[in-house]
């Protein structure tokens, strides 16, 4: 009596997926020391995140590299009220969740210990003593384990030396952590860095959650209003990047590695309230960004190479880079790199179909609007769109900007971002198994150590 007779031939309805979102822009206020603070309503469950975001540009840790990951940890470590016991004492208890790093510290509290969680986040911000010697001994040492396991994974060697030469060693972008630059870290050193960073004036607070603004507002003039304002002055930025006059391929030699982790690409200079922002991000999309793109129905679908190829696109208010990414077997190196480079050049001289343009379309729409399931997103795009000088609701209208590109807004940016006639080929592998095909394909090679130092040049 509950059976039901389907009709396989009769195809289900389509789908209709909302095309528009109504995004609410957070309530705002600035307090009189400077310090910027967001409010987004979701009163559905009793829960409260308080974030703090710093906006400071790059800067060089020299030989203190690492200086920004400890002090992160750090901040948790005690302050002048309470000691490291009694704030992990008060957190348990509370059962909050505090996440702290050197440009983002937050706390996800239950409404009702709402004041008590954001005492303890204006006294970590506020009042961190950088005294605990024996909790900064645990840090390095356990960096130091981290260190040494990364020096033996193909994916962190060629991060790092990827950094180093696409933006060069004296960029913060190009640094990286030693045993050496990790033991250089003092209390001392922590604590400078702290007094010149921690400050309102160049900080974003964010409630998300069972909070109003009036509720917001009296907790700021009870714990934040005291914060002293002090002046600052980004550090300048090297603006020099070393980009070759054509394609080389650049070799870390691990003797006792099975598989090749490449990338190809350089740096580019693509930020976010750039025209071709959208169109590039739909080029690169198409190029590497999932399943469906070409890289990956190519290299995994077609060739079964690899598990997985991949291009990234990364703007930044600085200087960003294109990169394509992919790991495969040592005997199949050559043939990889002459396919992932016979993919850049067919997308930067062919024009896409539309086709493929309104598939990822779609799928970058969708992605959109469902992050806005997410209240702690409002917030982040918000202080993006003022971090990066964005015009006025860049993220209110995203979809009609997403919508309006077109196939020669994908051209264009194809050629001006995908590197063909230069770039860096860097492979992570086994030279001695990789190098005799290598060789084949003309490039010149040079051979650099794990950090990026170059050991050797090869012609061609």
């Amino acid at each position: 009596m509950f059976a039901h007779i389907f009709n396989r031939n009769v195809p289900p309805p389509s789908l209709k997926r909302n095309t528009t979102i109504n995004i609410e822009k957070p309530k705002f206020f600035q307090m009189k020391n400077g310090l910027k603070v967001l409010i987004v309503e979701n009163h559905k469950l009793p829960l409260v995140r308080i974030g703090l975001e710093l906006d400071y540009q790059p800067f060089l840790e020299k030989d203190k590299t690492g200086i920004k990951k400890i002090l992160g940890q750090m901040l948790r470590s005690g302050t002048k009220n309470h000691t490291k016991e009694k704030l992990d004492d008060m957190i348990d208890y509370m059962g909050c969740s505090l996440y702290t790093s050197f440009s983002e510290t937050s706390i996800f509290t239950m409404k009702k210990y709402l004041n008590q969680s954001v005492f303890i986040m204006s006294d970590i911000l506020m009042n961190s003593k950088f005294d605990n010697s024996k909790e900064l001994d645990k840090i390095i040492k356990q960096r130091i384990i981290d260190i040494s396991l990364s020096e033996k994974d193909p994916n962190a060697i060629l991060q790092r030396v990827r950094n180093v030469l696409y933006f060069g060693k004296d960029h913060p972008y190009g640094e990286y952590e030693t045993h050496d630059t990790i033991k250089n870290i003092t209390l001392y050193d922590l604590k400078k860095l702290y007094e010149k960073y921690y400050i309102p004036n160049i900080s974003y607070l964010s409630f998300i959650g069972d909070i109003s603004q009036k509720e917001a507002e009296k907790l700021c003039d009870l714990y934040f209003s005291k914060w002293e304002k002090k002046s600052y002055i980004d550090d300048p930025v090297l603006k020099q990047y070393v980009i070759p006059s054509k394609i080389e391929i650049d070799i870390v030699d691990i003797p006792t590695l099975t598989q090749s982790t490449i990338c190809f690409g350089g740096p580019v200079c693509l930020k976010k309230n750039d025209p071709e922002y959208f169109s590039s991000m739909l080029a690169n999309g198409i190029l590497g960004g999932g399943p469906q793109s070409r890289l990956f129905l190519n290299l995994r679908e077609k060739k079964a190479y690899t598990y997985g190829a991949y291009s990234i696109l990364k703007s930044d208010r600085n200087i960003g880079y294109f990169s394509v990414y992919t790991q495969v077997r040592n005997e199949v190196t050559e043939k990889t790199i002459k396919d992932l480079i016979k993919e850049i050049f067919e997308i930067t001289e062919k024009k896409i179909s539309l086709e493929e343009l309104n598939i990822k379309k779609k799928e970058i729409s969708g992605q959109f609007i469902l992050d806005f399931e997410d209240p702690n997103r409002i917030s982040d795009l918000f202080i993006c769109e003022l971090k990066n000088d964005l015009p006025s609701g860049f993220y209110k209208n995203y979809l009609k900007k997403i919508e309006s590109v077109t196939i020669d807004d994908v051209y264009q940016s194809c050629q001006k971002f995908f590197f063909t006639k230069n770039g860096r080929i860097i492979i992570v592998g086994k030279a001695h198994d990789i190098l005799p095909n290598i060789k084949k394909l003309g490039y010149s090679i040079r051979f650099f150590d794990q950090f990026g130092s170059l050991i050797k040049k090869e012609e061609k």
